[in-house]
Formats: structure tokens, sequence, C-alpha cells
């Protein structure tokens, strides 16, 4: 059943996403993306994501992970409407992978990987929930790695399973304070 709806579209939420490679630190899109945003939180505050691996990676596209069977095709127990971007897709964009159908966002998630603006058809109707924190080298430099590591053909053909188990270590979710409360403590 899909969580209780806790996110604020008035506060920032910030995630880090672990891995051996490195760290990924993203400003996430609650006004954007409500739905997904208020998902993701909960799945990776009750450590859904941790330890589950990259299932896909498309070279200079995306890698995706947030599947507990590591087959692409399952999710945490719901799904939820999906949420039209609000934004063209750039590198460094977190999105939620679906199947095309109607409330087919569930807990699968992506990392763009390249500049697919001009590619925008590889990636339509996917809701966008985050962009990499700008200027940030640790997760410039993960980004990188995570685009760099070796993929063979997986069972379906696609050339898109890492050669090497790559998991997500942990996503750690920050709730910021609103502008207005800057010396309040955050609720």
């Amino acid at each position: 059943e899909y969580p209780p709806m806790t996110v604020e579209t008035d506060r920032g939420y910030t995630a880090i996403l672990s891995t051996r490679l490195g760290r990924m630190t993203f400003e996430l899109l609650p006004e954007e993306a409500p739905l997904a945003v208020n998902s993701f939180l909960f799945l990776a505050s009750a450590g859904y994501y941790d330890n589950l691996t990259f299932h896909r990676i498309l070279p200079g596209v995306l890698a995706e992970t947030g599947d507990a069977t590591g087959t692409g095709g399952g999710n945490a127990g719901y799904t939820f409407e999906i949420e039209p971007p609000k934004r063209p897709y750039a590198r460094g964009m977190l999105a939620m992978a679906n199947d095309g159908s109607t409330n087919s966002n569930g807990s699968r998630f992506f990392i763009i990987l390249g500049e697919v603006t001009t590619n925008a058809d590889q990636l339509p109707g996917f809701t966008v929930i985050g962009v990499m924190k700008e200027s940030h080298a640790p997760s410039e430099r993960t980004l990188e790695a995570l685009d760099a590591v070796p993929v063979v053909p997986g069972p379906n053909g696609e050339r898109s399973k890492p050669q090497e188990e790559l998991t997500v270590t942990s996503v750690e979710t920050i709730k910021q304070c609103e502008q207005k409360f800057a010396y309040a403590a955050c609720t």
C-alpha cells in the first residue's frame, strides 16, 4: 500500500546515495513530484534501498536500481501514479523507472549518466525526483565511475548487466528547514 503522504512541498530534501564507487548527493524535488518524492523518502528511511543492486547500466544513458529481486521487474509491493516531468532530462538527474503503463511508478529509480536532452525519446514519461547537487566534486566522480562500469548482455540480450555486482550501500535523506525558520530546529 502506498505510504501516508508526509512530504512537505515547501521544504527541501536531500538524498545521499552511497556505493563502493563513492557517494552522490541529490536535491529532491517535492514541489514537482510529491507522490514520487514521498515514496522515495519513505522507502529510503525504512532502509529498503540499502544493499540493492544496480541491475541495469546503459553507459552514457542511465544506471537503474531499486528492485529487491534484482531483475528490473520487482517493486516494494505498491505502485502509484506517474507524475510527468516538469523539466528536460539532464545528466545527474534522479528519476523513477516504470513500465510505461498508468500508475506504474514503484520503488525502481535511475540516475541519468549522460546528456540525453537530444535523445529525450529514450526516456519519455519518467518522473524526475531529484537533481545532483551542482558542482559537487564527489558526486561528479561517482557519476563518472558509475558510467564506466563494464557491462555484459543480460537475460534479454540488452548490454546492460554490470559485470560485477554493484550495490547501493545506503540512501540517507535529510529534511531541510524552511528559510524563514533557519534558526529554529526542523521538526
